[in-house]
């Protein structure tokens, strides 16, 4: 016989997430609604609402009309209950800019913007912080995103050398005592494209991203996660010696260099990963390039096994919108109950 385990008190915080959950999903619902796609009695629905009612997480909207009853009280979730606040720096123009993002639960955008920076380093993040918590101080979670990685705690990749061998996400954490989120650009680019796109839960993607000036990145999204290795590393695809000059101006003037580039990388990665589909992203890159990788792709590896491969054409908002589904990720309850044998 299965058993659900958990107490009295357990039960109570499923209850609550599950009728979140549902409100989430809906923007608005009765009670009776919420029953019914979650399972729960009425009951226990109606003390779960008065609840989240209390705590400005939902508020109550207009009543409508039912069949043959009385009027039914519409519930509205309150997405501005807690809000995430999300930076990454870019290039541009030749300089520096970092965009400042606050999100709602439902991830709706209250504001954005870009702000011009001399140097990439703690203070930077920190005056940009302060500024968004003094006009909403309802962000709950912070979220960065940042070439590199941080490896045992530490920045030990980063193309911003004020960062190196610092404690980033630590160091957020114990200033604003907030959840942090530090993530790789390119990790959050290939969550964000898979969000984006809906690409199935049992898919495998590789998001390989090519800097103008910088060597390239890969993000790698297996059965609907993220992998990212055992300290981080997985990704790091400019440390594979295939003997090519990344960062080298002239690569990415010369078509044919470059797209022999990629084809070799394409096909090491594909040889290790054997991914479903192969994403690229670069400011050069065209349709033109993609033909000609193909093409090489298809020369170095077995014809059956040279994966789908792809251009995406905003970097930017894949990158965002994976930076979004982390951060909010850290706000979402996580109690669920689970089925023991008894």
């Amino acid at each position: 016989m299965k058993n659900i385990g958990g107490n009295a008190l357990v039960i109570r915080e499923v209850n609550i997430n599950l009728v979140r959950k549902e409100l989430k999903e809906q923007g608005q619902a009765t009670k009776r609604l919420i029953a019914e796609n979650t399972g729960l009695s009425i009951v226990t629905v109606g003390t779960v609402l008065q609840y989240l009612v209390e705590q400005q997480e939902v508020r109550e909207g207009d009543m409508i009309s039912s069949s043959g009853g009385r009027p039914a009280q519409q519930y509205i979730y309150n997405d501005e209950h807690s809000l995430a606040l999300i930076l990454f720096p870019y290039e541009e123009d030749s300089g520096i800019q970092i965009r400042r993002t606050v999100v709602t639960l439902s991830g709706r955008r209250l504001h954005e913007v870009s702000i011009p920076v001399n140097r990439i380093d703690l203070s930077s993040f920190e005056t940009l912080i302060d500024e968004a918590m003094l006009q909403y101080s309802a962000i709950q979670a912070i979220g960065f995103g940042l070439p590199g990685a941080e490896i045992d705690g530490k920045m030990l990749v980063s193309d911003y050398i004020a960062l190196r061998d610092i404690s980033v996400t630590e160091h957020f954490k114990n200033r604003y005592g907030k959840p942090v989120v530090l993530e790789n650009d390119v990790n959050a680019a290939v969550i964000g494209y898979c969000n984006r796109l809906q690409e199935t839960a049992e898919s495998s993607v590789v998001y390989m991203y090519f800097p103008d000036r910088f060597g390239p990145g890969a993000g790698i999204y297996i059965n609907g996660r993220l992998h990212k290795g055992k300290r981080g590393f997985a990704g790091e695809v400019a440390n594979i010696p295939l003997g090519i000059p990344w960062g080298d101006p002239s690569l990415i003037t010369s078509f044919e260099r470059i797209t022999e580039a990629i084809a070799k990388l394409t096909a090491a990665v594909n040889s290790v990963l054997n991914p479903d589909l192969v994403v690229l992203y670069g400011s050069f890159l065209t349709d033109h390039h993609l033909r000609s990788v193909v093409e090489q792709c298809s020369l170095f590896l077995p014809g059956s096994t040279v994966p789908d491969i792809r251009l995406t054409e905003d970097f930017a908002a894949d990158y965002l919108q994976g930076m979004i589904v982390q951060t909010l990720r850290t706000l979402e309850p996580g109690l669920q109950l689970t089925k023991s044998e008894t």
